[in-house]
């Protein structure tokens, strides 16, 4: 189960009137970033009609409207009930899509239900002892041949020289509150930076093969942030 306090603040999030926000993206995410978010999805995922989709960590939903016009169902998972909320209303109309409450540690599909899986900005919200846990989860939905995308993920060799400065600039900021600038200080504290080589590894002792993959250019993460493609044995 995801940390009390990631679901607290992605209940503010879904309170937020922006659905881009809603989504998880960050303020600075406007119209084109996030279509391009979309567009390396489906890319990335190398998603086709005949396939079924999980997406762990949907959200309200918007990235799945645009994918499921791209397979043949899709399995949206959210742990925050008010974005699951958000995201029967915004997915009303694709009648491929179902809405769980749930998350990646506690999949509810039998074993081999998926073709393709994504979890966007999703691991930096998982302790490395939880991780494995949900990749052993992934692994056991997954199809053999199966492809999974875990988007976004803090790059471990990044975090002094990225961190360092912008912690800084939180603090000496003078357009923020103090308690806005202690919210994005414990945010950041309680984010999970990882090292691409190592979640490699571990794929490959659940017989998959992953390949790091740098964010779009124009990304607002890009420089800090790297996308992971894992390949499944057929």
């Amino acid at each position: 189960m995801p940390q009390q306090f990631w679901i607290e603040e992605y209940r503010k999030k879904a309170a937020l009137p922006n659905p881009v926000a809603q989504s998880g993206r960050g303020n600075q995410f406007e119209a084109v970033e996030f279509l391009y978010v979309v567009k390396e999805v489906v890319e990335l995922l190398d998603l086709r009609p005949a396939h079924n989709l999980l997406d762990v960590g949907c959200a309200n939903g918007l990235l799945d409207i645009v994918l499921s016009a791209c397979c043949h169902d899709v399995l949206a998972l959210e742990p925050v009930k008010e974005l699951a909320e958000l995201a029967r209303q915004n997915l009303a109309h694709c009648r491929n899509v179902r809405i769980e409450a749930g998350h990646g540690a506690d999949i509810p599909s039998p074993d081999g239900s998926f073709d393709r899986i994504l979890m966007l900005e999703v691991v930096q919200l998982v302790s490395p002892d939880e991780i494995r846990k949900v990749f052993h989860e992934l692994r056991r939905v997954a199809r053999p041949g199966a492809r999974i995308l875990l988007g976004s993920v803090p790059d471990a060799r990044c975090k002094d020289a990225f961190l360092g400065p912008y912690l800084e600039g939180v603090r000496t900021a003078s357009h923020l509150s103090e308690g806005q600038k202690s919210e994005i200080l414990a945010r950041n504290a309680s984010a999970h930076w990882y090292d691409a080589a190592d979640l490699a590894a571990w794929w490959r002792d659940l017989g998959g093969k992953a390949e790091r993959h740098p964010l779009p250019a124009g990304d607002p993460d890009a420089g800090h942030r790297f996308n992971l493609v894992v390949s499944l044995q057929g």
